[in-house]
């Protein structure tokens, strides 16, 4: 069996929008951060998933995938 394999970064699960000048005043403001990261990450491999992607390792901020050919 063949495999074809993708390298991403962990970065590149999070939005990174720095262009808001929202100020976020709320006492919880980073907890809904985080919880809204960890909710693009989860939909981003489920996308990958969905596409037959399987993920087999994570490593020094890289995440590395697999797929049968």
């Amino acid at each position: 069996m063949k495999f074809q394999y993708r390298v991403l970064n962990i970065s590149d699960f999070i939005k990174t929008d720095t262009s808001s000048h929202e100020l976020k005043i709320e006492e919880g403001a980073h907890q809904n951060e985080v919880k809204e990261h960890s909710n693009i990450t989860q939909n981003k491999l489920n996308e990958l998933g969905q596409e037959g992607w399987e993920l087999i390792s994570i490593t020094n901020q890289r995440l590395f995938f697999k797929k049968a050919v």
